[in-house]
């Protein structure tokens, strides 16, 4: 026995520090670097969450112009029509709107006796470059915060392939807090402005139908 420990005492000391050293890195090493590379990920990811929500951010002050004009033309507005289709959209729309906060209401642009004149840039020189011609042309009024009014958006372009949003006009009034930003990458001082804000909006969008 003295022999063989003589013999192989140098082999066996490294074949356990060998094994001490696998054993340390599967036990303890591997879980901190998966460790570490999941709040890596988690911190990239943030970074995505925060660039796309300062674009969009950025994006809104840009919609502001429009509103009067849906005001003005309010009277050539109708009610939503009463296809079963059309009303189960409507009550999924309503749906997405307390999701996100917001109050809603719905109108149905009447068809012109005659088309009218195409002009470049324009909201109708647009929906005549659709790829499909069978739609429902419609409005959406919105009535929420910034936070909101982005949710709606977003959940309505990812909600069905049919939905298709045109323009977007809205104007702000000061409403005393009733609603509050979720966003967490808003600064302090801009979520207090925007919680006192309400936004009226108006989304013109087209449902496309199938023929």
């Amino acid at each position: 026995m003295k022999d063989f420990w003589r013999k192989y005492k140098i082999k066996l000391i490294i074949a356990v520090y060998a094994i001490m050293a696998v054993s340390f890195f599967y036990f303890l090493v591997m879980p901190a670097v998966d460790e570490i590379a999941g709040k890596a990920n988690k911190i990239q990811q943030k970074k995505i969450d925060k660039e796309i929500n300062e674009k969009k951010l950025a994006a809104v002050p840009t919609m502001e112009g429009d509103y009067n004009e849906f005001k003005d033309n309010e009277s050539n507005l109708v009610v939503i029509m009463e296809s079963a289709k059309e009303v189960d959209f409507i009550k999924e729309l309503e749906s997405l709107a307390d999701q996100t906060g917001n109050r809603i209401e719905f109108k149905i642009q009447e068809v012109a006796a005659k088309p009218a004149a195409k002009v470049k840039g324009t909201e109708n020189d647009i929906k005549n470059k659709l790829a499909n011609t069978n739609y429902l042309s419609m409005q959406i009024a919105l009535e929420g915060n910034y936070a909101g009014l982005l949710n709606f958006i977003h959940k309505l372009e990812n909600y069905k392939n049919y939905v298709n949003i045109i323009t977007i006009s809205f104007e702000k009034t000061a409403a005393g807090g009733s609603y509050v930003s979720s966003n967490s990458f808003v600064a302090s001082d801009q979520k207090e402005i925007l919680s006192k804000e309400v936004i009226n909006s108006i989304l013109d969008v087209v449902v496309y139908l199938k023929k």
